[in-house]
């Protein structure tokens, strides 16, 4: 009997790891935060405009890019944690697998100079509208923002 139900019961546990352990990536974009919709976090300003994200399906982690005005990016900040330079120097981030729009160069090192250069301004979710664990970075420069979250 053991021997009957061991088979299915072996089958049955590899159809659920295959199907909630997996990595499957979802990438999508947008023109605009009316167009991405349920796409996207709630948090993410109306004014938001050309959209980027990537899902990993397995873990629930996100990554997300948008242009945001300097106004608008006032608004967002109140819901946001700053992290200091110091702090985000040490920090270890994910970039998103086969991403060509996603942030590489936040954190760089500078041999030369044994200096470390941050390229934006790094904030974590507050835990109100932007949830813990949520990460914001406001690229130095230009009204880039990108958005992440590690999942599980």
């Amino acid at each position: 009997m053991s021997r009957r139900f061991s088979l299915p019961a072996a089958l049955a546990v590899l159809v659920a790891f295959s199907a909630c352990g997996g990595s499957e990536l979802r990438r999508s974009a947008f023109a605009t935060r009316a167009e991405a919709a349920g796409a996207v976090p709630k948090w993410v300003p109306a004014a938001s405009t050309n959209l980027e994200t990537q899902v990993e399906e397995g873990t629930g982690a996100f990554w997300l890019r948008f242009r945001l005005s300097a106004a608008d990016r006032a608004a967002l900040e109140p819901e946001l944690l700053r992290i200091p330079d110091s702090q985000v120097a040490t920090l270890t981030f994910r970039a998103p697998n086969g991403s060509d729009w996603w942030f590489r160069g936040l954190v760089q090192v500078v041999p030369d100079r044994e200096t470390t250069v941050i390229a934006a301004d790094v904030f974590s979710g507050a835990g109100r509208a932007v949830p813990q664990g949520t990460f914001v970075a406001f690229e130095r420069g230009s009204d880039a923002v990108y958005a992440w979250s590690a999942g599980r």
